[in-house]
């Protein structure tokens, strides 16, 4: 006899995550129940997920969406909903691990890497358009927060009200897929957070991986060329980067700088404690040949001032047969769905729960991971949903909105998984609303509700932009 929890799901949530592969990932941790309970392992792991779908709602209100159904095929006085007692203690039985094996099953581009929007450089030199970057996410503020994550960070003079984790994240430019992340106290750097992921072997040959100045060392070039990728990465206006050669689109070859640190194999000649710093000589030997493109880029609002912004990039593409500087400046646009994508996790996935709501260090974990989850299930759904468009062949996935995919999956939580066909209602409701023509905007970058946001929007209304990109002209090397 079938029990009626087992009929229980997230809707269509239910398509991308069959019951049997949760079991399995719930036995494989050792998380089974071992008696019958009101919430058993897998109905706990659709709790925790169900939080993210109602970002704001306490427990009990997630309960009753999560029993929607049964508590209508039962009897709304029959059934009895748990209690959020229960919910908190199966939440602490279910621990971090099986929504980590979860999320890690789930990881990935989530389209055809020969897909519309995946490649960059047509199908000679295809490369998988990636994008790396980093946030930060509040945690609750408890002392077993405080000492696992640290204190609250300093703003200016004044003190944080919360402690704060770091996370960066590895997405498919295509379909902001995260194809891996790592995440740890805000005191862990992005730049390990990176080294972690290049360990695990997400970035790996036949990626261009786009990236921010941040990323611009000579360390973190050396770990993306080490794994066999290619980059695009802004530098800074202080990197050194004098031209070596000219190439006939205006860019130029360069040499990216050592670090200034001497090696292991320089330290025989420490005197004392110091060891002599690197010469501008041993720095530009041990360097790494790069590509130096510049730009400026004209920015054209419908409202405000035009403003201008010089861009510098450096890439390990130094054909430029291959990849012309123009080329080049344009594919860094992509850049920008890391950020889209961060907005898609803290804005309209995260809503109003500003602070993840766990009081200790495991269910940080747990939660963060079934945000992660939910994030990357919205994302699967709008891939497939562009991928099976019954109007548009090879659909663009970012012409599929994500609040609309994320609201159509919501609404089914709570129905019944063996009765419709839920993922493919979603898809239909999807379908029957106007695709999107992405048009280049612009908004402010600083946090809002501060004096510099106000002023930033002042200066620089969010709207629709025109941009003009005009890349450095050759030159003549003297001799």
């Amino acid at each position: 006899m079938v029990h009626p929890l087992d009929r229980l799901g997230l809707g269509a949530v239910g398509d991308l995550l069959p019951a049997r592969l949760l079991d399995d990932m719930i036995d494989r941790c050792g998380r089974r129940q071992q008696r019958v309970r009101a919430l058993p392992a897998r109905v706990t792991l659709y709790f925790t997920l169900a939080l993210w779908f109602y970002p704001g709602k306490g427990y009990a209100e997630v309960l009753l969406e999560l029993f929607r159904q049964l508590r209508r095929d039962i009897g709304i006085g029959q059934f009895r909903v748990p209690t959020v007692s229960a919910a908190v203690k199966a939440r602490r039985r279910l621990g971090r691990e099986p929504l980590q094996m979860l999320f890690r099953s789930l990881c990935g581009t989530q389209a055809d890497q020969l897909g519309p929007g995946m490649m960059a450089f047509g199908r000679t030199v295809a490369l998988l358009k990636v994008s790396v970057d980093g946030t930060s996410l509040d945690v609750a503020d408890t002392s077993a927060n405080r000492a696992a994550f640290g204190e609250p960070p300093r703003n200016g003079k004044a003190v944080g009200r919360y402690p704060k984790i770091r996370l960066v994240t590895l997405i498919a430019s295509g379909t902001r897929a995260i194809i891996d992340a790592a995440w740890g106290p805000l005191s862990t750097g992005e730049l390990s957070l990176m080294e972690k992921l290049v360990r695990r072997g997400a970035i790996r040959p036949g990626m261009i991986v786009l990236a921010d100045r941040y990323y611009c060392g000579h360390p973190q070039v050396a770990q993306v060329v080490a794994a066999g990728a290619d980059l695009l990465f802004r530098a800074t206006s202080t990197r050194v980067l004098p031209p070596v050669r000219e190439l006939p689109d205006g860019s130029y070859l360069s040499v990216l700088l050592a670090p200034n640190l001497p090696t292991k194999g320089d330290r025989h000649r420490a005197i004392g404690d110091r060891c002599p710093r690197l010469g501008i000589k041993k720095r530009r030997e041990r360097g790494m040949l790069v590509r130096v493109v510049e730009a400026e880029i004209t920015v054209v609002p419908e409202q405000g001032e035009t403003r201008c912004e010089s861009y510098r990039l450096i890439t390990t593409l130094l054909d430029p047969d291959v990849a012309s500087a123009r080329d080049l400046v344009t594919l860094y646009h992509q850049r920008w769905e890391s950020e889209v994508g961060f907005a898609d996790l803290k804005t309209y996935l995260r809503g109003g729960q500003s602070v993840l709501r766990s009081q200790s260090p495991d269910g940080v974990a747990q939660e963060l991971y079934a945000l992660l989850v939910v994030y990357q299930l919205v994302q699967i759904a709008r891939a497939r949903a562009a991928r099976d468009h019954p109007a548009h062949d090879h659909l663009d996935p970012d012409r599929i909105s994500f609040t609309v995919v994320l609201r159509a999956i919501i609404r089914t939580v709570g129905e019944d998984t063996g009765t419709s066909r839920l993922l493919h209602d979603v898809f239909k409701e999807v379908w029957s609303q106007p695709l999107l023509d992405r048009r280049s905007r612009a908004k402010p970058h600083e946090l809002k509700g501060t004096p510099a946001f106000a002023r930033a929007v002042a200066s620089s209304p969010p709207g629709r932009i025109t941009l003009k990109i005009a890349t450095r002209r050759p030159q003549v090397l003297e001799a």
